[in-house]
């Protein structure tokens, strides 16, 4: 036999290779530094059926830099007890700082010996994608290296340890703690000392992760404040460059960026500026204007930089930022933006191969302390009319003295004392701005009127004079600008004097004014609440999205308006509307349907506006814009009594023009993987997808795209895709042409990118607290084939004695005919589940479900909300205890009917957050 050079490229690739040894050999030693489950699924049936058979089998790995997960230990600690052939050890510390990084595969066949070394790690990535060399020797010139290996092998092995539950467990406690550990490390102890926040130990945490499986390109998304050029600065410290360059829009900010880097690294480095005034090339790092490195990029060598981060990156796409982006080819290339609504097109996240590892929330923004908390004041102001859709008469009533007076007492009346004012009005016009700077000044404010048709030095001047204590300047007045990325520290005020048509634009504008800044506690937001004021809908919703809740219904939204959003649970964050405010918005939640053709296409409107789109905004954009609708709307919804099941029917139906034209066949085959939408599992759509691509089926290549996907989950969606006629006997039948490869490729980017942010790193079946409609549910089990249904939302898989409750709440209810149903919350552990009427103890659905020995709770707050399904949320396992009867009366013919109660017992008790969305008793 011939040694071999092996790679994922080679004739006979690396992983081929690797399965064929584990049929062939009769014992096998593996000596490997970093394993992930997704690459040890890889291969993981032929090594456990080389066990089975009786191959002794040995594996040491380690937890050099906590690369390996918890998930392939405990597949191995699982082989230990099924087969006493196997021992797996553990380098948990044992070599010190001598780091364990072998990566060796060690054969003995009947007849021979084999060993495999090289670069090859059990990941997804190095076993099917990157660029790994390995060499297989096997000729009998090779048994000295064998019998070396073998003994460095036995050698490590005495001093490694067993691997066991107990192992398992602390090594997923450092696991927990070691980023901010890691980060810390780095920290010089001779500069300034400056550790990484919570918000930034997360990113920093994905980035690593994302690096470690082959990315060499990301962006961050962060909210402004938040510390961005921090954490690139901890970033490029874990990746440790001998060269870097820090690439700037603004060329302001770079004397900045250069101090956060030198804080960091200290003493470590030079640091040099690039710009038209000063040009450091001799430096180790260096921070750069965008504008003048584009003029000169004939003088740097397209590798000379091993990291690179590009700040505020969505000015890329301008002609300067693609040609840096082009010119330079670093190991490593960071983008980082808290303004992804100027992307203008999805070209910018394609440029970092679709890999955003972190999104801060607005929410984790304010609880971190990253961005200073608000206080809002919805106020009624009854001298407008805001159903008026001529925007010039609005600005002509808003500008009426009586109304001026009222903004400019209330302003009086809120603005903080011993303090200057820095206020920001958001009007309905550019005449308007004009118009209300002037009544304004009239009133004693210093104010200015700032346009589109202001250049950039007006622009930074106005907001320099804001901040300044000195300058008088206490007001500017604008309709938009404040949308396109600027942030104005100093702000401690913003005024809403126009109606808000979008929950979106509501929270862009009011982050605005969020940035932290010295002696500034925290913002304050008056909002002038005009008469007929249909949307007033989208203040509630846009408040609500603070809240850590699952699924916003219209009961959850009028009890926080009721209650003056208390149970967001932000600290310092206040909101107070007044009472005739209150009505006018919980009057508009009960009698306007939000899923009409004239609210959504306004929403979708106000959508496309808001990213700057000239063509309609794609599947992607929804994901990668910072503030956005959720897509799902739009395709779940019923226009014209007619279910949309698509996106492009969606577009269709609102009249958007330059929408690809398709056939009958393609709109049905869009329309069923659309309806499929939103994932709780990927199968279905990596079956599609590879139709689509390759036109045929390969399960092989599909296992491993997470520890979810397998076999039985595959065979699953392939009968739910026949069921469903999106496929034909395991075949598409699909017209394919660029337009729709093109439309469903970014409908299952969409799909899956989705699924990985709401569940890539969750390892389970359900996830608590998470949306499934009862179909979703009881596929992601792969039970549709056994599971029997014995009555209303009760499901029993007998097989398993394992039970399915489906509930509904019933909250759309008045409160008379919500005593007729007696499913509630008891507790926070325990709810009230009501059976069919006329159960007996003694009908077989009874005794089934007292057998079961486990019990999933779904609960759904409403079944259907403005003529749209709603999903369950799922809260956890169970037990059902405490049977008893109960009497239901008919309110109209006063018959009573007798069912019986039972207690489900959670093993999870419900977070305080849900308490009231879910009304749950909070017994604290």
């Amino acid at each position: 036999m011939n040694d071999l050079f092996l790679t994922n490229y080679t004739d006979e690739t690396f992983l081929s290779r690797l399965k064929q040894c584990f049929k062939r050999c009769v014992s096998f030693s593996l000596s490997v530094s970093f394993i992930k489950k997704a690459g040890l699924i890889l291969f993981e049936r032929e090594m456990e059926e080389a066990l089975k058979r009786g191959v002794k089998g040995r594996v040491i790995t380690s937890t050099y830099q906590n690369f390996t997960d918890i998930e392939s230990l405990r597949t191995f600690n699982e082989w230990q007890r099924k087969y006493s052939n196997f021992e797996c050890h553990l380098d948990h510390v044992c070599f010190g700082d001598n780091g364990y990084h072998s990566k060796g595969y060690l054969f003995e066949y009947d007849d021979s010996l084999e060993i495999i070394v090289g670069s090859t790690n059990i990941t997804r990535f190095a076993l099917k994608k990157n660029i790994e060399w390995n060499i297989s020797l096997v000729s009998k010139e090779s048994i000295d290296s064998y019998n070396g290996a073998m003994n460095n092998f036995e050698f490590l092995w005495e001093r490694t340890f067993d691997l066991n539950e107990d192992r398992i467990k602390q090594y997923s406690i450092l696991l927990d703690y070691a980023i901010e550990k890691w980060d810390m490390d780095y920290v010089n102890p001779m500069s300034q000392r400056v550790v990484p926040n919570s918000m930034q130990r997360k990113a920093l945490k994905e980035l690593r992760r994302y690096r470690d499986t082959g990315v060499s390109r990301a962006l961050i998304i962060s909210a402004t404040g938040s510390g961005k050029t921090y954490l690139a600065a901890f970033d490029a410290r874990n990746f440790d460059p001998k060269r870097l360059l820090f690439v700037v829009h603004r060329e302001t900010i770079l004397n900045d960026a250069r101090d956060s880097f030198m804080k960091i690294f200290g003493a470590e480095h030079t640091y040099g500026l690039y710009t038209g005034n000063k040009q450091d090339l001799g430096c180790d790092f260096i921070f750069a204007s965008s504008n003048m490195l584009a003029r000169h990029l004939d003088e740097f060598d397209a590798e000379e930089f091993d990291y690179i981060c590009y700040d505020e990156v969505h000015h890329i796409m301008a002609d300067s930022g693609r040609k840096i982006f082009e010119h330079f080819k670093p190991e490593f290339l960071l983008g980082l933006t808290a303004t992804p609504e100027r992307m203008d097109n999805k070209d910018v996240f394609d440029l970092f191969e679709q890999n955003v590892p972190f999104e801060l929330r607005l929410r984790d923004a304010i609880i971190n302390d990253l961005v200073v908390p608000f206080k809002y004041f919805g106020i009624r102001d009854e001298l407008v009319d805001y159903g008026i859709d001529d925007r010039h008469k609005m600005s002509r009533i808003i500008s009426e003295d009586k109304n001026v007076d009222l903004i400019a007492s209330e302003i009086n009346k809120h603005k903080l004392n011993n303090q200057k004012l820095k206020a920001v009005a958001f009007c309905v016009s550019v005449a308007h701005c004009s118009l209300m700077a002037d009544l304004l000044a009239e009133r004693g404010f210093k104010t200015l009127a700032l346009t589109g048709a202001n250049n950039t030095g007006e622009r930074i001047k106005a907001f320099k004079d804001l901040q300044d204590e000195s300058n008088e300047l206490e007001i500017i007045c604008t309709v938009d600008i404040l949308n396109e990325g600027v942030d104005i520290p100093g702000i401690n005020m913003v005024l809403f004097l126009r109606p808000t048509e979008s929950s979106t634009i509501f929270l862009q504008q009011l982050g605005r004014g969020l940035r932290k800044y010295e002696n500034k506690d925290y913002l304050q937001v008056l909002d002038f609440i005009g008469n007929n004021y249909k949307r007033s809908i989208q203040i509630g919703f846009a408040l609500g999205t603070l809240g850590k809740t699952v699924y916003m219904d219209k009961p959850f939204i009028k009890q926080l308006i009721r209650d003056d959003f208390k149970d967001l649970g932000i600290p310092g964050v206040e909101i107070h509307i007044d009472e005739l405010s209150k009505e006018e918005i919980l009057n508009s939640l009960d009698n306007e349907n939000l899923n009409t053709k004239k609210y959504l296409k306004k929403d979708y409107e106000n959508f496309k506006k808001y990213i700057n789109k000239p063509t309609y905004p794609s599947h992607m954009d929804y994901i990668e814009s910072e503030i956005a609708p959720d897509l799902n709307r739009f395709i779940k919804c019923n226009l014209d009594g007619t279910k949309v099941r698509s996106y492009y029917n969606f577009l269709k139906s609102i009249g958007e023009e330059n929408v690809p034209l398709f056939s009958d066949e393609q709109n049905v085959f869009i329309d069923a993987v659309e309806d499929l939408l939103p994932l709780v599992r990927v199968d279905e759509y990596l079956i599609v997808n590879q139709l689509i691509k390759k036109n045929k089926i390969d399960v092989d290549e599909l296992l491993g795209y997470n520890s979810k996907v397998n076999k039985v989950s595959l065979e699953s969606a392939l009968n739910n895709l026949v069921k469903k006629n999106i496929i034909k006997q395991e075949a598409l039948t699909l017209e394919k042409n660029d337009e729709v490869v093109g439309y469903l490729d970014d409908l299952i980017c969409y799909g899956l990118t989705r699924y990985e942010a709401e569940y890539g790193d969750f390892e389970g079946v359900y996830k608590l607290y998470s949306n499934y409609y009862k179909e979703q549910a009881i596929l992601l089990n792969n039970l549709e084939y056994k599971m029997n249904i014995k009555a209303k939302g009760t499901y029993v898989d007998e097989e398993s004695e394992t039970a399915y409750l489906f509930v509904d709440l019933k909250k759309d209810k008045t409160k008379q005919e919500r005593t007729n149903y007696k499913d509630l919350f008891l507790s926070p552990n325990v709810f009230q589940w009501e059976s069919e009427n006329r159960t007996t103890a003694e009908s077989t659905i009874i005794k089934q479900l007292l057998s079961a020995k486990i019990v999933h709770l779904f609960v759904r707050k409403v079944k259907v909300e403005d003529n749209v399904l709603c999903p369950y949320t799922y809260f956890g396992t169970g037990t059902l205890t405490n049977m008893r009867e109960s009497v239901v009366v008919n309110t109209i013919t006063n018959a009573e009917n007798k069912t019986l109660l039972f207690d489900v017992v959670l093993d999870n008790e419900v977070p305080v957050e849900y308490m009231v969305d879910f009304e749950v008793p909070n017994l604290n």
